[in-house]
């Protein structure tokens, strides 16, 4: 009974370990780069920094312009913020206009 105990607490913690989750802002676009790659939003949350995001390889549901408010999923890697998702809510909200 106790290697039992053991063995389900070595998974639990190696689980909680491999457990890294994004981090996440939401803002507005205030440029997309001419390539597509790079995206600048200002957070909407104080002190409402200015954030450069590489979207490349990102899951994007509508393609983001500027002004366009969006949330981003992305981890920070060495000085790059790398987008693994992009929610376009201006674009979500238009569409649910037309329905």
């Amino acid at each position: 009974m106790n290697k039992l105990i053991i063995a389900v607490a070595v998974i639990t913690l190696a689980l909680a370990a491999a457990c890294n989750p994004p981090e996440v802002v939401q803002g507005t676009v205030l440029a997309v780069s001419d390539d597509g790659t790079r995206l600048t939003l200002q957070d909407e949350l104080p002190p409402n920094q200015e954030l450069v995001v590489s979207i490349k390889g990102a899951d994007v549901g509508a393609a983001p312009v500027a002004g366009d408010v969006v949330r981003i999923a992305y981890y920070p890697r060495g000085e790059e913020l790398i987008a693994t998702r992009i929610m376009n809510l201006t674009r979500q909200a238009e569409l649910a206009k037309k329905h």
